[in-house]
């Protein structure tokens, strides 16, 4: 390991430290929201007919209550302090996963991208929050980049939609590549997260996937034209345009993002067709907080990959991602209950869309992009 290599390792694993420590003194809503649903399905009560935590509904399906259980058995101390451990080394895996998919075995290109990572808005909020997003990353990464030919690929991408509908996304992947039978395993895991809850959760099931809670985003947040929500619905409802604007718009892009996806997959380009998906989904879902993007994991690992071999065209997403820092966004986008945006018109759209901007500059980039060959970035070091 060189001189370089040393001083990034300490210097980024130093801040990752700092701050995941910080974390832990966080006030972690969503996971609070977690514990709350899993002591509403411990107590034997309904986990969508009213607040679970603090006024906040639990907006996830069945499965995931099942999953939360043990969080409402510890103390909420013990809970957070296990959400920022386990978020911390999700990203780590996330990063690592991605590197290696690209042929880098060394640690402080690894160190360095975690560092720079929790610093912005998307991995930091989810860190701070408790957020499962990182689970959902790893779990799809680490299932669609694994060894080929195994019988259990696909069981990562349908238990991650299990937890959360948006990564079904992934199932559409799969089939337009051809790779039916891992479609199938996906599609049979994420059906049998839902015959679990309906066996041990009955009315609630009932309540999620027959009652239409599954599709109101009322549930999450009151204000539909809210800048907190950073996707193409939200951004479309702020202009004022009709929901069936939205509907269109959203299969225009899902078909667009498989298109490119399938083309990167065919030249061999698998971390990113995966990475252009994953933002993707966050971009078509009717709903999506900052942290929902947090598919910018991986992709800044393409990014300085791409960089690092002189492809100077993707230095547009990567400027559009150092714009995603908490204290930028927040210009356009302030925390509730803070005042009114700092800037106004064509900055704020710019400001208040930056994840939307990457992901159509990435979408735009990738079109015409190919892997670079013979990857060399830090393997030495």
């Amino acid at each position: 390991m060189n001189a370089r290599a040393v001083v990034l390792t300490v210097v980024g694993g130093g801040l990752a430290l700092v701050v995941l420590g910080l974390a832990v003194r966080a006030d972690a809503i969503d996971l609070a929201v977690y514990r709350g649903g899993a002591e509403v399905v411990r107590s034997g009560g309904h986990l969508y007919r009213g607040p679970v935590w603090n006024g906040l509904l639990f907006t996830y399906p069945p499965f995931s209550a099942l999953l939360f259980t043990p969080l409402a058995v510890m103390s909420g101390t013990a809970a957070k302090v296990l959400a920022v451990v386990g978020n911390g080394a999700l990203l780590v895996f996330v990063v690592r996963r991605s590197w290696l998919s690209l042929g880098v075995r060394a640690i402080a290109p690894v160190v360095g991208v975690v560092a720079a990572l929790l610093l912005t808005e998307t991995v930091h909020a989810s860190v701070y929050v408790g957020q499962i997003n990182l689970l959902l990353v790893a779990l799809v990464l680490g299932d669609l980049t694994g060894r080929d030919g195994v019988w259990w690929r696909g069981v990562g991408v349908g238990l991650a939609a299990g937890l959360k509908l948006t990564p079904l996304i992934f199932i559409g992947y799969l089939l337009v590549v051809r790779r039916f039978r891992e479609a199938a395993v996906a599609a049979t895991t994420a059906a049998g997260t839902v015959i679990l809850g309906f066996i041990v959760l009955p009315l609630d099931s009932a309540d999620y996937w027959f009652g239409g809670m599954f599709a109101d985003t009322g549930r999450i947040y009151a204000d539909l034209t809210s800048p907190h929500n950073q996707s193409i619905r939200g951004l479309l409802l702020r202009g004022g345009f009709p929901p069936w604007v939205w509907a269109v718009a959203a299969v225009v892009v899902c078909a667009a993002t498989l298109v490119v996806a399938t083309q990167l997959t065919r030249r061999g380009d698998r971390l990113l067709a995966i990475t252009v998906v994953g933002l993707g989904a966050a971009a078509i879902s009717p709903w999506s907080w900052g942290h929902h993007w947090v598919w910018v994991a991986p992709l800044v690992v393409v990014v300085a990959d791409r960089l690092w071999h002189r492809r100077f065209w993707w230095c547009v997403p990567a400027v559009l991602v150092l714009g995603t820092l908490p204290l930028v966004l927040a210009l356009a986008d302030p925390p509730d209950g803070s005042g009114p945006a700092v800037v106004t018109g064509l900055l704020q759209f710019v400001v208040g869309n930056l994840y939307l901007l990457v992901f159509l500059a990435v979408l735009a980039v990738s079109a015409r992009d190919q892997p670079p060959v013979g990857t060399t970035i830090g393997v030495t070091s």
